[in-house]
Formats: C-alpha cells, structure tokens, sequence
C-alpha cells in the first residue's frame, strides 16, 4: 500500500459521527423551542400586569369603584349604629304595682308543685320528669305551667291592654320563679326573700322595654347582639377596604419593574426569533 493511498482512507465512523451531531442540534433546537414557549407566556402575564398597571394610574379604576361601594356600605353601617344608640321612641310604661306574690311550693309531692299566688290569682306549675325505660331518670325535670293566665293578671292590676313585651317579660319571671321556688326547697338553708308583682318586670329606661326578674331586657339583649354584628360587619368592610387600597398602590408602584421585565423577554424572545427558533405548533 503506498502512503498517498493511505492518507486518502475516510474514517470509518464518518456517518455515526454526523448522526450523533445531528442528535445533538435537534436536542439544542427542542430546548430553545421549549424556552421560546415560557418566555412567550412570560410574556403573556407580563403584558396583563403591565395593563393593569397602566389602568391603577387612571383616576377612574376598577379599585377605586371598589373603594366608593365599600364606602357606601361602611356609611350606612354607621347609620344603623346611630340609630341603634339614640333613646327608645316609647318612654318606658308605668311600674307595675307592687302587689305580694305568695310562694307555696310542695316538692315532696309526686309530682312536685309550685303555686304562686298574685292578687288573688293562682298560677301553678307541675314538675315533669323524663323517665327511661327502667326508672332512670334520662333528662333535667323541667316545670310545666297548668294554670293562670298573665294577661287576666295584668288586666286585674290594671294593665287592660299590656304590650307584647309586658307579656312576655313578666311570663318568663313567673317562670324563672317558680324554678327558683323549687330548687330553694330541695336545699338547706336556703333564705327566701319575698318578692312582688314591681320586681318580676320592672320598666327599661334603655330602650323602653321591660326587664325580668333578674334585670334582664329582651329588647336590649337584641340590639346589643345587633349592634355586635354591625361592628363585626364594619371591621371586615374596613379589613376589605385596607387591602382594596394596598393592592391598588401595589399594582400602580409595579409599573416600572413591569416594563423591564417585559422589555427584557422580549428582547429574548426576538434574539430567538432571529436564529429560526418558532414554537413547535408553529415548525
């Protein structure tokens, strides 16, 4: 073999050598798609924030809508307070008179009893219990009223025509009443202080209503738990209104990093374009 011969021998790995760089530019040119592919959604969101942004530096916005109804709403929230606090539109009634109520109480009796007697009219209750099936007893005894009427006491006392609040007040006292009667009997040394028909419902200088024996108003037990949903309604308002506002200023401050940001993908996406590199939906 003479040497000119054997200088002009091709390689024999010529065309494995060629597949395997082919091999690789595919593999180079796929990930240049695929980051062709971010950086056009990159781009995307970029020019979404980049309109809101633009939008936050108009006088008119959709955050400052937000802001006038939220502040609309917090208004009539702080009319509801007002109103709320200023005093009852009826003045309080007449006290009722302070005629004795005599308590007669028979816990040794099955079942037991409790009467109390009011200007000559007798209200009873009757002591139910809840038995199971072999003689436990499965709930608390609770008392049942079987005789009297509130409204022919008032009317005996004077009040013809009582309000509904009159006549709810002073049926859950006679109530609390009696079931304060029995279980004083049931202890020992249980002082009992004797009460009249004034203290079972004394007028509210509050609100206009009637508290029961124990100073409670109904009237005001419900505007106090009013008044607390109000204030809970206008700290969420308020909580709602601050981020409204934060938010706004940080999508206004935004504007300048958005811009870099987009002026910079897109300079990446056009150094791409420039080397051929298109989607893969579009190759």
């Amino acid at each position: 073999m003479s040497w000119k011969r054997f200088f002009q021998r091709k390689p024999e790995n010529t065309g494995e050598a060629a597949e395997a760089a082919d091999s690789a530019s595919s593999y180079v040119r796929e990930a240049e798609r695929r980051r062709l592919a971010r950086l056009l959604e990159r781009r995307a969101a970029l020019q979404y924030d980049l309109a809101q942004a633009e939008q936050a530096l108009l006088p008119e916005n959709r955050w400052t809508e937000r802001i006038r109804e939220l502040e609309a709403a917090l208004a009539e929230l702080e009319v509801e307070l007002t109103q709320l606090e200023v005093s009852p539109a009826q003045a309080p009634e007449p006290a009722l008179p302070a005629v004795a109520v005599k308590v007669t109480v028979d816990a040794e009796a099955q079942p037991a009893t409790v009467s109390l007697e009011i200007d000559g009219m007798t209200f009873r209750w009757v002591e139910e219990v809840d038995w199971a099936e072999r003689g436990h007893q499965i709930a608390p005894a609770r008392l049942r009223r079987v005789e009297g009427d509130v409204a022919a006491l008032l009317a005996e006392v004077g009040y013809g025509s009582p309000r509904e609040e009159l006549l709810e007040t002073l049926a859950a006292s006679l109530e609390l009443l009696a079931a304060d009667a029995l279980a004083a009997a049931r202890r020992e040394g249980v002082v009992w202080v004797p009460l009249t028909l004034t203290d079972l419902a004394r007028p509210c200088e509050r609100c206009g209503g009637w508290r029961d024996v124990r100073g409670r108003c109904p009237t005001c037990a419900a505007r106090d738990w009013q008044r607390q949903q109000l204030l809970l309604e206008r700290n969420r308002l308020r909580q709602e209104r601050d981020e409204v506002y934060r938010d706004w200023q940080r999508t206004r401050d935004r504007l300048p990093v958005v811009q870099r940001q987009l002026a910079e993908i897109e300079a990446d996406i056009r150094a791409l374009e420039a080397k051929g590199v298109r989607p893969s939906e579009e190759s």
